[in-house]
């Protein structure tokens, strides 16, 4: 099968139907059904069926498809690393961070990058760990700033900081002065957990699971800010980062240093085997001085 041929029978497979597939490729009818005759007389059998208007695939299509999907995906894969490619030769500085660390540690990294460059057009998405490991592999950005060490071939990392895990919770009393807690305390009631898609979440259920413990999750979020938010307001202990924890402003919030400590790596990502340009280089710098403070 060729490109073009696999393009129509996904078309087809997605839609359902010669009409919608030529609207989703915007080519005409006719050529969505010679495409399909030419694959099919190319293949030696039939990939569809007409029922009432509609294309219904044969054994064999439905055999197709799954490799068919994959190849669409490394398709769209090379879409987007040729458009970032386009892009990046005049294009902003471009961050990917997790959005805890967007929340403060950003805006004053920033501050200290735009004093070396300060007339250029910066751009921030937020996404998770993983997420960010796909799109730097992509070189949809410059630098991503990531929580932990990534194993992928396409990237090289560098370490920013290191903190640890603690907990937080909502000041009830001014007696209390404890700076440290056991996980076998916390767990003893519902608390406010990561996702366990997320690294640092994944760390924490294997940290406890290692010691023979079981959680009692009261709420299960996906961002350390949001988990110190909801721990903040009163909905009970979270386990965050000790990044996340510095970002808070009022004092209303407990934080107690988690034991046994389990360390945190904030990790700058970019492609594997670039060198790297002097503006990445100067906010990896600002960015170690910011949260290292």
């Amino acid at each position: 099968m060729r490109i073009k041929h696999v393009e129509v029978f996904h078309a087809v497979m997605l839609t359902g139907s010669v009409g919608a597939a030529a609207k989703l490729l915007h080519v005409t009818q006719p050529a969505i059904t010679q495409t399909l005759q030419h694959a099919e007389l190319q293949l030696g059998y039939a990939l569809f069926t007409r029922q009432k208007r509609r294309l219904v695939p044969t054994r064999e299509a439905q055999a197709l498809y799954p490799e068919v999907q994959a190849l669409m995906l490394q398709l769209e894969s090379l879409r987007r690393m040729a458009s970032a490619l386009r892009e990046g030769q005049d294009s902003p500085f471009r961050i990917l961070i997790v959005p805890s660390l967007a929340v403060r540690a950003l805006p004053d990294a920033l501050r200290i990058f735009r004093k070396a460059h300060a007339g250029m057009e910066v751009a921030v998405r937020t996404l998770h760990s993983n997420d960010i490991a796909r799109a730097m592999a992509l070189q949809e950005a410059d630098v991503g700033i990531v929580y932990g060490k990534l194993s992928h071939p396409a990237l090289q990392d560098e370490l920013v900081a290191t903190g640890r895990l603690v907990c937080v919770s909502a000041r009830k009393t001014r007696a209390d002065k404890r700076t440290t807690v056991t996980l076998q305390e916390v767990l003893r009631e519902p608390f406010i957990r990561i996702d366990e898609r997320d690294p640092l979440g994944a760390v924490l259920a294997d940290h406890w699971s290692r010691l023979g413990l079981a959680a009692k999750a009261g709420m299960t979020v996906q961002t350390h800010h949001i988990a110190m938010v909801m721990a903040e307001q009163g909905f009970g202990p979270a386990i965050i980062d000790s990044f996340t924890a510095q970002a808070s402003t009022g004092e209303g919030l407990q934080v107690r240093t988690l034991l046994p400590e389990v360390p945190v790596e904030v990790r700058a990502v970019q492609p594997q085997g670039l060198r790297s340009p002097r503006p990445v280089a100067d906010f990896i710098k600002a960015f170690r001085q910011v949260i290292a403070a």
